[in-house]
């Protein structure tokens, strides 16, 4: 009796799985490295909880840190670093809320993946740029479950750094955080 109810809860219950480890762009570390800026600071992408958790055919996959917030902020610090003008004292500072966040595995051929964050860049506590960035991209899925969900997990990571590529390429971003390097 006790085996068959925990069979139904498990069963129930759906799988979890975890968004994959974001991997830095290496255009994006490199538009950044054109930028020609001192620093920068990233303070964390606000998400609500409902946003925290995309569900795919049943399974949940979630942030490794439980926040799509803390892992769009941390996937931005990681490009800043590389590119060496991540300075977390710095007078600028990239904040935002996360907006919409969802990965779709309906199709049977192709998945698509969309996010959307609005940013806000401030420069000595003042407001300079705020603007939604919305990012999308699509991805080989399957009927079968057993395909779809995997390659929607690791299309996560596509996905942000589409958003981030958007974000860098902004004109208007671009001179929110300035060129100051001399």
């Amino acid at each position: 009796m006790k085996f068959t109810a925990l069979v139904l809860v498990i069963l129930l219950s759906g799988c979890s799985i975890v968004a994959p480890t974001y991997q830095v762009s290496i255009d994006n570390v490199q538009q950044m490295k054109r930028a020609n800026i001192d620093s920068i600071a990233v303070n964390e992408i606000k998400s609500s909880k409902d946003l925290n958790s995309i569900s795919l055919r049943g399974s949940k996959m979630k942030s490794a840190n439980g926040s799509y917030g803390k892992y769009i902020s941390n996937a931005i610090i990681d490009e800043l670093k590389l590119a060496k003008i991540y300075q977390p004292l710095s007078s600028k500072v990239v904040s935002g809320e996360l907006l919409s966040n969802d990965l779709d595995v309906s199709g049977f051929s192709t998945g698509t993946g969309t996010v959307e964050v609005s940013f806000i860049i401030t420069d000595k506590n003042k407001v300079v740029y705020k603007k939604n960035i919305q990012a999308e991209n699509s991805f080989e899925s399957s009927f079968m479950g057993a395909i779809a969900i995997p390659n929607a997990q690791n299309s996560y990571d596509d996905l942000i750094q589409i958003l981030i590529k958007k974000l860098f390429d902004d004109p208007e971003f671009l001179t929110a955080i300035g060129t100051s390097k001399t």
